[in-house]
């Protein structure tokens, strides 16, 4: 892919996680400083390689799931959580220990809780919780249902089967997962590809055993903040 066709696939899925609607050549030719008939080209490049879908003749493009799975290994960009994101955070670890012995297992599970729903309400995702293989915990499901991918009947039944089956699915993952927070999408993705997840391993200071700790949305998720996200509450939790 050349560097002029990465950076037109970077602006049309930046614009389609925003607005889940396909991008024509006028929402991103300002972006790229080139004329509107060389983004028509080049979008047609990328559609015929893969990485873009043209769901209608006279409509923009979407990105595929190929496309989508070039733009995290190549192009995303985490992104720092912002200040009123980060202080929303701390203050709910702080108002949870204060609530009892902060190295208790009962209050550790409290916190981690915590940082699920306040993680669902600031990505709009399904937030999920394992503490071990068959003890977990999800929140935000109303948030996800929100998203506009949900409006079908048949997406919203693929993920309603995907949460009355999550604690197969989560063992799956507990088993497999690494160290690194990890991208799951496509055929990587043990719940569907009709959705994208991502999900890392966390320890409580006062336990040996690992957490698993993640967030399932749609394939069009912000995954440079939704990363950024889950990273610092990995770190918040490592205190």
């Amino acid at each position: 892919m050349t560097e002029r066709q990465q950076k037109l696939l970077h602006c049309i899925i930046s614009e389609y996680i925003k607005t889940a609607q396909p991008v024509g050549s006028t929402c991103v030719v300002d972006k790229l400083n080139v004329s509107s008939a060389t983004i028509r080209n080049e979008m047609a490049c990328l559609t015929e390689e893969g990485y873009l879908s043209q769901p209608h003749t006279s409509a923009g493009r979407t990105p595929t799931v190929q496309g989508f799975e070039y733009y995290i290994e190549h192009l995303l960009v985490k992104r720092t959580p912002t200040k009123t994101e980060k202080q929303a955070l701390n203050k709910g670890r702080q108002k949870a220990l204060a609530a009892g012995d902060k190295d208790s297992k009962e209050a550790q599970e409290i916190v981690m809780k915590y940082f699920a729903q306040e993680v669902a309400a600031l990505s709009g995702e399904l937030s999920i919780l394992v503490f071990d293989g068959d003890n977990f915990y999800y929140t935000g499901l109303s948030y996800l249902f929100n998203q506009p991918e949900f409006a079908e009947q048949k997406v919203v039944y693929n993920i309603s089967y995907i949460v009355d089956h999550l604690d197969r699915i989560m063992t799956d993952v507990f088993d497999s997962l690494g160290d690194e927070t990890e991208v799951l999408i496509g055929k990587k993705n043990p719940f569907s590809e009709l959705c994208g997840a991502i999900f890392t391993r966390c320890q409580l200071p006062s336990r040996r055993t690992h957490n698993i700790f993640g967030l399932l949305g749609p394939v069009r998720m912000d995954y440079g903040k939704n990363l950024g996200l889950i990273n610092y509450v990995k770190k918040l939790i490592g205190r």
